[in-house]
């Protein structure tokens, strides 16, 4: 699959599989981020439930789980949806969220299919949206609820 090397450190994505779920399950986020992710447990169902056009990743620094990504394809926007994405408490502050980002856009940008990449941050959430915005996403003017859409077109 993709892969990067980093400061930190190989970074590389994987499919979520019987192999690999239950270390996803541990994964978790600092006591005062629960607000702005869900569980993974959670969008591990979603994934099940939109099994025809999610994709679950998991997020490894060389040998280590750090991160989970859920990818949804959505062909009447012609975009990606990224549903979830986070990086365990233990792992953040060392740059795998910014670099398991550039590899879902290089990605979805090599598959050529879609033009845009649409995710959502919760109000609050300032180290996410600082991240988006560093990336290149923008908001869209639009708010559901306290979610506020970004979106990365190319």
């Amino acid at each position: 699959m993709c892969c990067t090397c980093g400061v930190n450190g190989m970074i590389r994505l994987e499919k979520i599989s019987k192999d690999n779920y239950r270390e996803c399950l541990r994964l978790q986020v600092a006591e005062y981020q629960t607000k702005f992710v869900a569980p993974n447990s959670r969008s591990l169902a979603k994934a099940y439930v939109y099994y025809d056009t999610a994709i679950p990743f998991v997020v490894y620094s060389e040998e280590k789980m750090v991160g989970f990504i859920l990818l949804r394809h959505y062909d009447e926007g012609n975009s990606y949806i990224i549903d979830q994405f986070m990086i365990d408490e233990r792992y953040q502050g060392r740059g795998y969220g910014k670099q398991a980002m550039k590899l879902i856009i290089e990605r979805i940008k090599s598959e050529g299919k879609y033009s845009k990449i649409i995710l959502c941050y919760i109000d609050g959430d300032e180290i996410a949206k600082k991240l988006y915005i560093g990336l290149g996403f923008h908001h869209t003017g639009e708010v559901d609820e306290n979610e506020i859409l970004m979106a990365l077109n190319f």
